[in-house]
């Protein structure tokens, strides 16, 4: 009985995993996207109604776009400064091990990203899925520690024609 038992719990591991994995694969809209500093109320850093999407594919690829809203265009040095202070774009190889997604950015608009591993905490509820950082040093105040709460819904008017 125990080593069936511990066959059991050997072979389940992967199974949940892999459970999940499905579950992330399709398109997912952006609700929302915080920073939390410390013991501070969350920060909408990209507004109330932030823009962008995340796409993770079967094959283990995911693509990532987002944008702060009343973003204006433009083309002086100023106004292209603004505009890649107001975004966020990388994509890379995803995996999963446990609760926590994976990407190894092989592109990005932050060069600094290209070659890093970008590991978030994840949960599905329903048709949410809500991602967040580790705690570390804070993008929006220095000296301190923060971590980003980003919640996307998944997108049902994504369909293949």
């Amino acid at each position: 009985m125990r080593t069936l038992l511990s066959v059991l719990l050997a072979i389940s591991g992967p199974l949940f995993a892999a459970a999940d994995a499905e579950g992330l694969v399709g398109t997912w809209k952006l609700v929302s996207w915080q920073v939390i500093v410390e013991n501070e109320p969350p920060q909408n850093v990209f507004g109330s109604h932030p823009k962008g999407f995340l796409v993770l594919t079967r094959e283990g690829r995911s693509i990532v776009v987002t944008t702060a809203e009343n973003r204006r265009a433009g083309m002086g040095d100023a106004e292209r400064a603004a505009l890649h202070k107001s975004m966020l774009a990388y994509s890379g190889r995803y995996r999963i091990e446990g609760n926590d997604f994976i990407t190894v950015v092989d592109v990005s608009w932050n060069e600094e990203w290209n070659g890093t591993e970008q590991r978030r905490h994840f949960r599905i509820e329903g048709d949410k899925l809500f991602i967040e950082s580790a705690p570390g040093p804070s993008i929006i105040s220095p000296g301190k520690t923060d971590f980003r709460r980003i919640v996307w819904q998944r997108d049902k008017q994504t369909t293949l024609r």
